[in-house]
């Protein structure tokens, strides 16, 4: 960020957040939405080129006709009780879950690389507080939407190339799980939302090393252990066991009360999503012998932290369960 008004325009999509986690009214929350959207918006132009403007307006007009619906659904809802659906219907657009994802991938493909972090990771947060503040009939009215969702992010993803367009998908599939995980336990949507920010941001953290321009292609770095943990991540965030992204898949299956026909659809598009995130990561995989992984430069202690975080939560598991 060159620019240092970018902090003003970060804090307020910080401080929108937790605007949106502590109030206690509709009003409140549709203003914590707006001022987090109006936040973010500046930080998408980092190299003010027309493909910017034009990710810029895709995000813009959703976003502003998913907080039209939710406010105006919060005022006539207490007139008209059944107009209730609407409101999270309206924050499934703000998220971008199929099949309200329609301005999803477009906006993901014109963004640099630190915007389309933050959408990715960030701008989640606000509109899952948003829905898990609903009261449970609500709540079990938005698990086929997030089936679907989670279905169609393993099926979008199945010929992708594109680091941009595997995450794109991976989010919209993801975002499915946060939606089942609301209808099981507090705490457990909040460790599956921690979780997945952490795995993306190993993700962009390698990726934002590299000198190319462009982010398109998966292994694009050259070091064969950055290309190792980034095949790493990417299986962890398709829910390879014994990963961290298994771990909190397995939490969310053993403590949800949706119904068996949802639970079935995730882990159908959890299915599809490993596959091509196998088929994408397992020859670079098998590149790498026992006797090369021996080596010492493979054993640093950056490697041994990595490994650690994406291990160590399922030992934890098998201890207390």
């Amino acid at each position: 960020m060159k620019s240092p008004n970018k902090l003003l325009f970060v804090f307020l999509l910080v401080s929108s957040t937790y605007l949106v986690a502590s109030s206690s009214n509709w009003l409140t929350t549709w203003m914590g939405l707006e001022i987090n959207m109006l936040g973010y918006i500046p930080l998408v132009f980092m190299k003010e080129n027309t493909s910017e403007s034009e990710a810029a307006v895709k995000y813009l007009i959703p976003q502003s006709l998913g907080s039209t619906i939710f406010i105006s659904s919060a005022i006539i809802s207490s007139y008209f009780n059944n107009l209730q659906i609407l409101m999270p219907i309206a924050m499934c657009l703000k998220l971008g879950v199929a099949p309200f994802h329609f301005w999803f991938p477009p906006v993901m493909a014109s963004l640099q690389l630190m915007p389309a972090f933050i959408l990715l990771t960030w701008q989640k947060i606000a509109p899952i507080l948003a829905v898990s503040s609903f009261n449970m009939q609500l709540t079990k009215m938005i698990m086929p939407i997030a089936m679907i969702s989670a279905l169609w992010g393993g099926i979008g993803g199945i010929n992708q190339t594109d680091i941009r367009s595997l995450l794109t998908y991976s989010s919209i599939g993801h975002t499915g799980w946060m939606l089942v995980s609301i209808n099981s336990n507090y705490s457990i949507l909040i460790a599956y939302l921690f979780t997945y920010i952490l795995i993306n941001t190993s993700i962009y953290s390698l990726l934002s090393k590299e000198d190319s321009k462009s982010y398109k292609q998966l292994f694009s770095v050259k070091e064969p252990m950055k290309i190792f943990i980034l095949s790493i991540s990417i299986l962890s965030l398709g829910g390879l066991p014994p990963l961290v992204g298994f771990v909190m898949k397995l939490l969310v299956l053993m403590f949800t009360e949706a119904k068996m026909m949802i639970i079935f659809g995730l882990i159908i598009g959890a299915l599809m999503s490993l596959f091509y995130y196998l088929s994408l990561t397992f020859s670079t995989l098998l590149s790498f012998t026992k006797t090369y992984l021996t080596k010492s430069q493979m054993m640093s202690k950056q490697m041994m932290l990595f490994f650690l975080s994406q291990i160590l939560p399922l030992t934890m598991i098998l201890f207390f369960f």
